[in-house]
């Protein structure tokens, strides 16, 4: 197993690329380590839990003067023999996101960057959901004319019956239609009406070593995902942990989780058999470098990141070298 940073020239980005067996995880950043107000995602931080918090947490993640905690927004692309696979579709192109400045009508290098590495959007034959919030589903349509379709015409598009049941309610009852900052509108009732969803239980089995862990709390719904490789298991964290801060104080949970006590309860029980089983994790919102493993230290853990073997291909090679 290695990790390799592959810098696609053309297009003027790094990925990280996780290479285990015949299996490669990609990570394609929607949003890369951004300076995010502390208190606008971890309400009860007070200045002197940042400073504790920068001490414990990778360099740079945590800025205790300006009070801020750098974020990602990572997509990921498992490529096997038998699937191509895309876990959470982060915040996609023009979305109408007004109370999301920083998600709304943005224009990004997405598909190109799928393109660099081989990959049309018609050879995505999954697209699993984690959850619905609007920066896990953006990808899942791109507008043609007036109209949001599937960007990935031929996939499977998989949630959790629990969690599509929940925000179809939650839709139904809304008064103005703009449930999940819009993204239920343009980003998911597309799905159920073109495609349809492929809802399933939460421990699921996706695809041959691909499968769902429920993971409740952030949204009911929620799950993880874990990919089982010939070296590793590698478990796709969504948004049961957003950042490192939270590795050190199970104290600490997201403004954002709508049962915070269930929420706390999911994030201790899934770090902690990771740390158990040596497992890689891939983090939703962790800024680079993603891949790592945690190593149990008293109460509370630390993230380490998996070595990186630095390459220089261009996009035109990575093209090639990942055609199927």
């Amino acid at each position: 197993m290695k990790v390799t940073r592959q810098r696609i020239g053309e297009l003027g980005i790094e990925l990280e690329q996780l290479h285990a067996g015949p299996v490669t995880v990609t990570c394609i950043p929607g949003m890369a380590n951004v300076a995010w107000p502390a208190k606008a995602i971890f309400a009860g931080l007070s200045r002197e839990d940042l400073e504790a918090a920068a001490r414990r947490s990778p360099a740079g993640t945590v800025d205790p003067e300006a009070e801020t905690v750098a974020l990602s927004f990572n997509c990921y692309v498992v490529e096997t023999s038998d699937y191509v696979a895309l876990i959470d579709g982060g915040i996609g192109d023009g979305k109408e996101r007004p109370h999301r400045p920083a998600w709304h009508r943005r224009e990004t290098q997405f598909l190109q960057t799928l393109s660099a590495l081989g990959i049309s959007p018609e050879r995505v034959d999954i697209v699993i959901n984690t959850h619905l919030h609007a920066d896990h589903v953006g990808w899942n349509t791109r507008r043609e004319g007036e109209t949001w379709r599937p960007t990935f015409p031929n996939a499977r598009y998989v949630v959790a019956q629990t969690e599509l049941t929940h925000w179809t309610k939650v839709h139904e009852a809304s008064v103005d239609g703009n449930t999940l900052h819009g993204a239920f509108a343009d980003s998911v009732l597309p799905i159920i009406r073109s495609v349809g969803f492929e809802a399933v239980a939460s421990d699921a089995e996706v695809a041959a070593g691909l499968r769902l862990k429920p993971a409740p709390g952030h949204s009911p719904g929620m799950v993880v995902v874990a990919l089982d490789t010939e070296e590793c298991e590698v478990l796709f964290l969504a948004d049961a942990v957003h950042h490192p801060l939270q590795l050190g104080d199970d104290g600490i949970v997201c403004n954002f989780c709508e049962d915070p006590v269930e929420a706390r309860t999911t994030r201790i029980g899934l770090l902690t058999e990771a740390a158990a089983n040596a497992t890689v994790l891939a983090p939703y919102h962790f800024p680079a470098p993603v891949f790592g493993r945690l190593k149990a230290e008293a109460a509370s853990f630390l993230f380490v990141p998996l070595d990186i073997e630095a390459t220089d291909r261009l996009a035109t090679d990575l093209a090639i070298n990942n055609a199927r």
